[in-house]
């Protein structure tokens, strides 16, 4: 039987900067889907008639990059709420933790919460 304790090590200041991160760089992915949006846009009617596959083509491939970084913000931004929600579970499972074995020995080194 292995004898070793498993213990979860929550780095709270290393986790906050993650989040932070992790919601700066989705709302500057999103930012860029709008631009990637806008680019697909472009009017590229006087390329005329040899031009309207390129145009086509300049049409689907930017919107493809916008669904991308659509895809990637979203992403991004669940693992940053993902982060922070881990860290408020460990954190109310150590307050409940520590109210639950405050007091359990009597006397001068009685443990507190």
């Amino acid at each position: 039987m292995d004898s070793s304790i498993e213990r979860v090590a929550w780095d709270r200041p290393a986790a906050a900067a993650y989040v932070s991160a992790a919601g700066d760089a989705a709302a500057l992915l999103g930012t860029a889907e709008d631009h990637a949006h806008t680019v697909a846009g472009i009017d590229l009617s006087g390329l005329g008639t040899l031009g309207n596959g390129f145009a086509a083509a300049w049409a689907a491939a930017w919107t493809t990059h916008g669904a991308h970084l659509r895809t990637a913000s979203a992403l991004t931004g669940a693992y940053g709420r993902a982060i922070a929600g881990w860290g408020n579970t460990l954190g109310g499972v150590d307050t409940e933790s520590a109210a639950g074995i405050a007091g359990a020995v009597p006397g001068i080194d009685e443990i507190q919460a």
